[in-house]
């Protein structure tokens, strides 16, 4: 039996001959960032009353192959690659999708659109997996103004370029203001912003601490100590520990990179700080020389990375083995679950502190122990719970 089609008594007064644009797109999904990237690829006007939401996601759905071969035309593979390369992850995968159900002529989106954003299982899906959805137009165009400013520059200069390109485009698409960046760097151009170097970095830091902080509290209300004392009691039950209380909480350049001058002894990272020059950081999870991630509040979890990358199908919890110790020196084979969390194993979730006015900033970072830098700011929010938890257990009076 034919559906019936969607009809919304609101709109009864334009006529039941209105015609709608429907534009046609893929979006390219990298699961790390919870980006989705739109590329625009068709439009078709169809009659309102014509119009049936379960089919046009059905075709959509059908006629993949189709789209990806006219968006390879609109939008190479090689706009990918350096998507990629700045976001440091694979694409996952494309997902074809309606972008806009607009009435012909006119700016405003139809009621049917969002009829079919609720319909669409991978759109209610995305959506409530956090992506945030960025035009593809904004990169394309910043990545044809780089290749022509490659293209007039010597050697030197080009590698130069490279690299803060893909700083740039990790900001147009990761921030909350990337969109406005993109369009300043297309109205007055990037070059003197790559002169002013990590400036850029610490801007874009700054303003990540400043708008997207987990809690703001006075100075005098943060136990420094207790929380040393308890950083060391958690290091030693489950790390290896150098001793050296700077392992356990560090500096923080402006840039986002671990402090590494001569002065490293705690009160030296506590006058820097109170100073505004140079931000704090400890962490709330990290892995152990078993591969297991540990917070602060002894929660135990099981990386599932490999897991992802295969495409595998997730359970909740997985299990792993274990050599328990018992009496006389003999050891139980135990199976034990752990949740799962998706990050690197190289990377931990920690707390970055800013000060300022007597006021301190908490951050929840991402930070990279390879390269010793802080490199997502707020990106786990199913977290907040706990990483709360911890704060105000050991660090808030």
């Amino acid at each position: 039996m034919r559906m019936l089609n969607i009809i919304n008594a609101g709109d009864s007064n334009m006529g039941c001959d209105d015609e709608l644009l429907i534009t046609y797109g893929l979006g390219y999904a990298f699961e790390r960032s919870k980006l989705l990237i739109i590329t625009e690829i068709e439009e078709k006007t169809v009659l309102k009353r014509e119009i049936n939401i379960i089919e046009e996601i059905n075709s959509i759905n059908k006629f993949k192959e189709k789209l990806d071969r006219k968006c390879n035309l609109k939008f190479p593979s090689d706009y990918i690659t350096n998507i990629e390369e700045a976001l440091e992850e694979k694409l996952l995968k494309t997902i074809p999708i309606i972008t806009s159900i607009k009435f012909k002529n006119m700016e405003k989106q139809s009621y049917i659109m969002e009829e079919y954003i609720k319909r669409d299982l991978n759109q209610v899906r995305l959506r409530k997996e956090g992506y945030i959805q960025r035009d593809s137009t904004l990169v394309k165009e910043y990545l044809d103004n780089c290749a022509k400013n490659l293209e007039i520059n010597v050697k030197d200069t080009k590698q130069k370029l490279l690299k803060y390109n893909k700083i740039i485009l990790k900001i147009i698409l990761t921030t909350s203001f990337g969109t406005e960046f993109s369009k300043f760097l297309s109205k007055h151009g990037q070059t003197g912003i790559i002169s002013r170097n990590d400036k850029l970095i610490e801007e874009q830091l700054e303003y990540e601490i400043r708008n997207n902080f987990l809690i703001s509290k006075k100075y005098s209300e943060l136990d420094f100590l207790n929380l040393l004392l308890f950083l060391e009691e958690w290091q030693k039950k489950y790390f290896l520990w150098d001793e050296k209380y700077t392992s356990l909480i560090f500096s923080i350049d402006k840039n986002g990179k671990k402090y590494k001058g001569s002065k490293s002894e705690p009160k030296d990272f506590m006058i820097s700080f109170i100073k505004g020059k140079k931000y704090l950081y400890f962490p709330f999870g990290k892995y152990n020389e078993g591969n297991i991630f540990i917070t602060l509040n002894d929660e135990k979890y099981q990386n599932n990375t490999k897991k992802k990358e295969s495409n595998t199908k997730l359970d909740n919890k997985q299990s792993k083995m274990i050599l328990e110790k018992k009496e006389n020196n003999l050891y139980e084979i135990m199976s034990i679950n752990y949740k799962e969390i998706y990050l690197e194993y190289n990377k931990e979730i920690g707390y970055l502190l800013s000060y300022n006015n007597d006021n301190v900033y908490i951050s929840v970072v991402t930070y990279d122990q390879k390269n010793q830098e802080v490199i997502y700011v707020n990106k786990f929010e199913n977290f907040k719970t706990q990483i709360m938890k911890a704060l105000e257990k050991y660090f808030i009076i």
